[in-house]
């Protein structure tokens, strides 16, 4: 089978968006300088010991810089990796050759049986909502160890940021949107929060599972809505694709003031209809952007989107989505 996912550039980096302020604060404590223990050991026989100097020859053992080292989490503190940079993306390529070397030639089904045979315990735990599960709930990842995510398939649907809020730079807490969307998910029955046109027309399914319950923004992001718990309902598929990218006419000139990025919040006027307000939203959003691409910023004002919300996505690719955006005019359903 060839493979053909590539490795990303960023692998194994780990942002954190008060990473300046960790530095500052380990600098003041006397912690200037950490030592990279990378081998490879047993399971990586090729990878030998002292390897860190010859891979970091700029930041020799054993006083290599702490900004050479990103963060991971750690009892529920965050504190710098073992590996530098360096050594951490080679050591994650590794164990990347590894897995797709043992999965490469197996079926979905096969990997799954696989972990039934040879895990004790048969089921797995997702690292998200912590529940054990049957193999066949978690995506099958040939580049993981065991063969599947570590997240069970509810949860990385669940948390998986679209382009439109990376490409369209949106506002708000984009972890609390998250985490509930992911409480949504685990709940069996969840009452639609309805679309007018849709219920007039009896067309509203009412409740469903969890699981199939469509996240909608009422404020959509085209119109520069927040990536926010405060903007978030729950739809039905048939009202939210009704719905699509429109305005919840159902909010006072208030409340969409509230569910507007800062930059937005000026198009939103006295006695203008909800229809008028929405098209000045949209129009105001495609401004925004293409002003950025046109000073060369929006590229860097991706990175620091990226930086601020703690994402593990590529700026590139939504660099290049927003770009191919403004391009086509073509405004995507929220």
């Amino acid at each position: 089978m060839k493979l053909k996912r590539q490795v990303s550039a960023n692998l194994g980096r780990t942002q954190h968006r008060d990473a300046d302020k960790h530095y500052a604060t380990m600098r003041r404590n006397g912690k200037e300088f950490k030592y990279c223990p990378f081998y490879g050991g047993k399971k990586y026989s090729h990878l030998s010991p002292g390897l860190h100097n010859k891979l970091n020859p700029k930041f020799p053992n054993p006083r290599v810089p702490i900004e050479e080292f990103d963060f991971a989490k750690k009892s529920r503190e965050w504190d710098l990796q073992a590996y530098c940079r360096t050594c951490y993306k080679q050591y994650r390529r590794a164990r990347i050759k590894l897995a797709r070397k043992r999965w490469a030639k197996m079926s979905d089904e096969q990997i799954r049986a696989y972990y039934r045979k040879n895990i004790p315990g048969a089921n797995m735990r997702c690292s998200v909502c912590k529940r054990n599960l049957d193999p066949k709930y978690f995506p099958i990842s040939r580049s993981m160890e065991k063969g599947l995510h570590n997240e069970c398939m509810d949860c990385v649907s669940s948390k998986a940021a679209s382009v439109r809020e990376q490409a369209w730079l949106s506002d708000g807490d984009w972890s609390s949107w998250r985490e509930k969307v992911i409480a949504m998910r685990k709940e069996p029955l969840v009452d639609c929060a309805g679309w007018p046109p849709t219920v007039a027309e009896s067309l509203c399914l009412e409740e469903m599972n969890g699981k199939r319950m469509h996240a909608d923004h009422k404020v959509p992001l085209r119109a520069g809505g927040i990536n926010d718990a405060m903007n978030f309902q729950p739809l039905c598929k048939v009202c939210n694709l009704m719905k699509s990218d429109q305005l919840d006419t159902r909010l006072t000139r208030a409340q969409i003031r509230t569910l507007v990025g800062r930059q937005f919040r000026s198009e939103i006027r006295a006695g203008e209809s909800i229809s008028t307000t929405e098209r000045r939203l949209k129009a105001a959003l495609s401004e925004h952007i293409e002003n950025l691409e046109t000073a060369g910023e929006y590229l860097n004002a991706i990175k620091a989107k990226k930086k601020r919300t703690n994402g593990q996505w590529d700026p590139q690719h939504a660099y290049r989505k927003g770009v191919a955006w403004l391009r086509r005019g073509t405004i995507l359903k929220d």
